[in-house]
Order: C-alpha cells, then sequence, then structure tokens
C-alpha cells in the first residue's frame, strides 16, 4: 500500500469514528438533555444569555433568552432533565461580584406540590444581595453623617452664646452688689483665675498638639462638604458617573468587560505534566514537559511543551553521483548515509473535545501536524497522530495507548494522574518504524495552584 494511500486510510477512520462519537456521546446542556421554564421579573440586570442557573450552587442549566415583555423582563431558562422542580418553586436573583454581574438560582420548592412541566413558569422571584440598593444606603448614610455635624456645630454656638449669656448676669450682678461682696467676687475671681493658670500650665505642654487636632478637624469636614457639594452638582469623574447617563453607561461597560475578563482568566485550569518513554530503536529515554491550560467550559484545552530527544534524530539520506570517464560510459554511484542530529523540539496545540473524542493540532514536535484521541473509558485512551509533514521520508505516524491505572476523580492520592503509556512511532517508515514504552505523571491547578497563581475564582 502506498504511503498516501496510508495516510488517507487513516484519516478516514478517524473522521468516520469523530463523527459516530460526536452524535452519540455530547455532553453539557443541550435541547437533548433539558426543558424550559420560563422566569419573569422586574429587573434582570447584571444577567446574561448563555450563562448558567444554579441550584445549592451547582449548575443545572442556562439562560437562554432575556427579552422585554409588557415592562417586564421575561427569562428562558433551559434546566437539566434530571432536575425536578415544582409548582411553588422560587427564582433567586444574587450578585455575583461588586462589579454588578448576577446570577440565577432556582429552590425547587416541596416534593409534595405538583411538578413543573415543560414551557411553565416559576412565579415566585426575589432578589438577594442587590449592590446598587447597598450604594443608596450607603449614599443615605454619608447624608446622614453631614446632617449629624451640622447639628454638632449648631448646638456648640449654642453653647458658647449661653456661656457669654451668663457671663454678663454675673457682671451685671456684681455691679449691683456691694463693695463687701464685690470684694469676695475678686477673691474667686483671683482664685479662678490661679486655677486656670495652674490649669493652663498642666496642658501647656499639650497645647499645639489639640490646636493642630481641631485644625485638621475642622479641614476634613471642610473636604467632605466640598467633595458632596461637586459630586452633588455633577461634576469631577464621580459627579459625572453618578449623574450623567451616558459616562455611566460607559463605566457600566468596561465593569462588566473587565468581570468578563476576569472571569475568563480566573476560571482558567491548569495542569502540569512530565513524561518519559523508552525508544527501542535509539534504546534511550525520550522526556517531555507539558503546561496544559483548560478554558472554564472544559471542553478543549492548549498545551504548550518541551520535548528531549536524546540520541539525536536519525533520517537516511541517499546520493547519486554520476562520474564520466573520458572514451567511456558514464557511470552512476548510489550511495546512502544515516545522519542523526541532537535538538529540543517544542509543542504548541489547541485542542477541542466532543465527549469522549478530542482533535487537536498545532506543532508536534516542532512540526506541524494534527492528532486524534479517543477516551471511552476514564482510565483509558488511545491517541494516533501525525506530524513531520516536510522530512524527506514519510511523515511520522504515531499510535500511543494511555493507562491510568489509579484513576480516581475523587481522590485526594499523590498517585491519581500516574499513568503508563506504550506505543509505535514512524509507523510509515521501515527503517525508523520503532516501539516505545514508559509513564508519566500530571498535576491539576488543585496542586500547583500556590506555584502558577491562577486561581480559579470561589462560586
Amino acid at each position: 500500500m502506498s504511503r498516501v494511500a496510508k495516510i488517507g486510510l487513516f484519516v478516514l477512520v478517524s473522521g468516520v469514528a469523530g463523527v459516530v462519537f460526536i452524535v452519540m456521546s455530547g455532553d453539557g446542556f443541550s435541547d437533548r438533555n433539558t426543558y424550559e421554564v420560563e422566569i419573569v421579573m422586574d429587573d434582570a440586570s447584571g444577567l446574561t444569555t448563555n450563562s448558567q442557573i444554579f441550584m445549592a450552587g451547582v449548575p443545572i442549566g442556562t439562560i437562554r433568552s432575556i427579552e422585554l415583555q409588557d415592562g417586564r423582563a421575561r427569562l428562558s431558562v433551559m434546566v437539566s432533565d434530571e432536575i425536578a422542580i415544582y409548582e411553588d418553586a422560587t427564582a433567586y436573583k444574587e450578585a455575583s461580584s461588586l462589579l454588578g454581574t448576577s446570577i440565577i438560582s432556582i429552590d425547587p420548592g416541596s416534593s409534595g406540590a405538583a411538578s413543573l412541566d415543560a414551557g411553565g413558569r416559576i412565579e415566585q422571584v426575589s432578589v438577594r444581595g442587590d449592590f446598587a440598593r447597598t450604594v443608596d444606603i450607603t449614599g443615605e448614610i454619608g447624608q446622614e453623617m453631614v446632617e449629624m455635624l451640622a447639628e454638632i456645630r449648631r448646638q456648640h454656638m449654642v453653647v458658647l452664646n449661653r456661656t457669654f449669656e451668663s457671663f454678663d448676669r454675673i457682671l451685671e450682678r456684681v455691679d449691683l452688689r456691694s463693695e463687701d461682696d464685690l470684694q469676695q467676687v475678686s477673691e474667686i475671681l483671683a482664685s479662678v483665675a490661679l486655677t486656670v493658670e495652674r490649669i493652663a500650665l498642666m496642658v501647656d505642654d499639650r497645647d499645639a498638639d489639640i490646636q493642630d487636632s481641631i485644625a485638621s478637624l475642622r479641614r476634613s469636614l471642610d473636604d467632605v462638604q466640598d467633595v458632596t457639594a461637586t459630586v452633588r452638582r455633577g461634576e469631577g469623574n464621580i459627579g459625572r458617573a453618578v449623574y450623567e447617563d451616558e459616562l455611566y453607561e460607559r463605566v457600566v461597560s468596561v465593569a462588566r468587560s473587565t468581570e468578563e475578563l476576569v472571569h475568563q482568566i480566573t476560571g482558567l485550569g491548569v495542569q502540569v505534566g512530565f513524561e518519559s518513554a523508552y525508544m527501542s530503536e535509539r534504546e534511550q529515554a525520550q522526556s517531555a514537559f507539558s503546561l496544559r491550560l483548560l478554558p472554564r467550559s472544559r471542553r478543549g484545552y492548549y498545551e504548550l511543551g518541551v520535548v528531549d530527544t536524546p540520541g539525536g534524530v536519525t533520517r537516511s539520506r541517499t546520493t547519486e553521483e554520476v562520474e564520466t570517464v573520458d572514451g567511456g560510459a558514464a557511470t552512476t554511484t548510489v550511495s546512502e548515509e544515516t545522519v542523526t542530529t541532537d535538538e529540543v523540539k517544542f509543542n504548541a496545540q489547541i485542542a477541542r473535545s466532543f465527549g469522549p473524542l478530542t482533535l487537536r493540532g498545532g506543532l508536534i514536535e516542532s512540526s506541524g501536524g494534527f492528532g486524534v484521541d479517543l477516551r471511552p473509558f476514564p482510565a483509558f485512551q488511545v491517541s494516533g497522530e501525525v506530524f513531520d509533514f516536510g522530512a524527506d521520508d514519510e511523515p511520522n505516524l504515531r499510535a500511543t495507548g494511555t493507562i491510568f491505572p489509579f484513576y480516581d476523580p475523587a481522590a485526594e492520592l499523590p498517585w491519581y494522574w500516574v499513568y503508563l503509556t506504550g506505543g509505535m512511532n514512524n509507523i510509515l517508515s521501515e527503517q525508523g518504524r520503532e516501539l516505545f514504552f514508559g509513564g508519566g505523571v500530571r498535576f491539576t491547578d488543585e496542586d500547583i495552584r500556590g506555584l502558577v497563581g491562577l486561581i480559579p475564582f470561589g462560586g
């Protein structure tokens, strides 16, 4: 069988297997495994289509659409067929971050009530943790503080006025008293003066601090009043953000975009792996290090890696030399030599999963290629990949089998991701074909989040 025919047969078999598994084994929420329920609420701000809905913190479906109906927001949500919802169920709109985003959480109701059929409506809707209400309460508290400070200042002026009035009445009475009384008053005043002088000496060392504190308090009160007045007039960045609708919409838009970016980054899963396999022809081990990034949907991944090829990469090269002898016929000499090169190669692949089938492509050992992974069981995987199309010989067709002997997603054991691998390399090349076997280990972000720093947002 020719090389082209072998490659075509491999691609055909991989394509048929992919179509069969895509049809038979889809995952996630779709029309096949969900039913539609309607929710009507007064305010749907912070909610987006295709976002997940939760029950007890666990995703049970998605928001299909958000529409305006008779001045209220109508939500069409898709709920998993495995989840039962009853007629006395309650839908809660909850704030999910300080940037204004929200989620839908559903209390299924009591099992004694009638079940809610497809197309039914959840009548009871409630709001939890409204961020806008929190901002309003904060503003009211600030206003009350300003009014309280103004009242304190007013009362201080009243007390001061009453004190001066008391002094005036005392002086009037002194004028009306006799000389003896005046003498007694003078002595009393002298005693008071002496007492005040002694008190002044006691607090003289602290006088500067007291004056500075009073001045600082007055400046702070003035600053608070200036800022409040500026915001009320709609001046400055804060004032425009509060009173100008256009700027407010821009701020909300930027906040939502930032929230989406943070949501995507913090939802990124990380896996770090190391693998080593013994190559039968080269009689040495080939080692590889990989860093795999998994999006929140877990329907694919992005992988970067380095592959060490000890003993070099061996290729056969055939040359022809034509020699013409004077007076004789030309002779052709055919020679074949083996060339071995040492090099470190790189992997950079993008993968997309469809149930147990994963299609991937990119750089495989520093050359373009693509591969197919089939994982019919959680602890077993079969892979095939083709790369190195630019070589003089046939492209490298590799078949690999991987077994996870201790696979257990619920366990917290160090050998959870240990695996064994084996297969055949350079299947299309009669001279370069070789078997390999080995093993490896892969750590998840739960084990290395302290080293990498990409920590998923808790929810």
